[in-house]
């Protein structure tokens, strides 16, 4: 557990402009300053990402619609019943920040739709297959997923050119985890925080302290505020909604390849709004299921040994999974 204390207000994250990486003048200064910044703190805004604004906010709007829904509603879509892990996560069914009380928020992820005839899918293969959604015909639905499949297409290409300004700090060719991105684990999860309650059980707050497990995560917010980023020297920091950006932080993945240069935050959400319900989209890119994940080779040290041992992407996201929704997945109720 991590008790909560509160965050400072000064101090403020980095913004990186994908501008010249988007256009081609000048990727090799975008890739210097992930570089730069990635060895500091594992998160940083990104600037013209190239999402149009009105996507960004059609996405933000009809997340808020989805979860004004009734929750006997919501749960024909009950995760639990998902093998792949798609569709509805109520209220407080996951605790992040294992030791506390679970986490306030309810939400819905979405994946790359694959039929029963890919090959993943016809094997078993964790977190591939098909979506799951409510009836379009469902009060208020009716652009709910053609609008999330449009920004989930363009969130997924702006994080692949970040995975080649990655490759490019490592002093790699800008295509090196192409080979890895044919089937990536590229998950969507829409979120909704309501207002942090007056009492709560001990250390009860939006989403507890956590690091995330994969690769990338490409995190779009709204206004309300609440999201909480704890630095190197251990202090926490707001890290409040800049319009127009997204916010990128590095998971556990990261350390893995940099041999622990490139930072994994702590997180937190804290809805900093007695009165606003709070919505996010998070997506997370990882590689391919059966990727493996060591120590790149401008990272290794004279040694010859790493400090993280090498494995598969789905090995560390299946272990990751049962160590946060194993326990409470079993008792939750809506």
């Amino acid at each position: 557990m991590i008790p909560y204390s509160a965050p400072s207000l000064v101090d403020e994250l980095p913004v990186i402009d994908l501008a010249h990486w988007i256009d081609g003048t000048d990727r090799a200064a975008v890739a210097s300053a992930l570089h730069r910044h990635a060895q500091v703190c594992g998160f940083f805004y990104l600037a013209n990402h190239g999402i149009p604004d009105s996507l960004t906010a059609a996405v933000l709007e009809q997340t808020r619609i989805f979860f004004d829904r009734p929750v006997e509603e919501l749960m024909q879509l009950d995760i639990a019943q998902s093998p792949i892990r798609r569709g509805y996560e109520p209220m407080a069914w996951q605790t992040l920040d294992i030791g506390s009380a679970p986490d306030l928020k309810e939400s819905f992820f979405m994946g790359s739709d694959l039929g029963p005839d890919h090959p993943y899918v016809r094997r078993g293969v964790p977190g591939y297959g098909a979506n799951r959604w409510l009836p379009d015909n469902s009060r208020g639905l009716a652009t709910f997923r053609s609008t999330i499949e449009a920004y989930y297409l363009q969130v997924k290409a702006v994080s692949e050119m970040l995975l080649g300004a990655f490759a490019l700090a490592m002093a790699l060719p800008e295509d090196y985890f192409n080979g890895a991105l044919e089937d990536p684990i590229a998950t969507l999860r829409l979120i909704h925080y309501p207002p942090q309650p007056a009492k709560v059980e001990q250390n009860q707050i939006g989403c507890g302290a956590h690091t995330d497990w994969g690769a990338l995560t490409l995190l779009l917010q709204d206004s309300t505020g609440g999201l909480e980023v704890c630095d190197a020297s251990g202090q926490w920091i707001a890290a409040r909604p800049i319009e127009g950006t997204l916010l990128v932080n590095f998971g556990d993945m990261m350390p893995r390849w940099t041999n622990g240069l490139y930072h994994s935050n702590l997180h937190r959400v804290k809805n900093a709004s007695p009165e606003r319900h709070r919505y996010s989209l998070a997506f997370f890119h990882d590689l391919d299921y059966h990727a493996r994940v060591e120590c790149l080779p401008a990272m290794m040290p004279a040694s010859g040994t790493p400090l993280y041992p090498p494995c598969t992407v789905g090995e560390h996201i299946e272990e990751m999974y049962r160590k946060t929704f194993g326990t409470t997945a079993a008792t939750a109720t809506p």
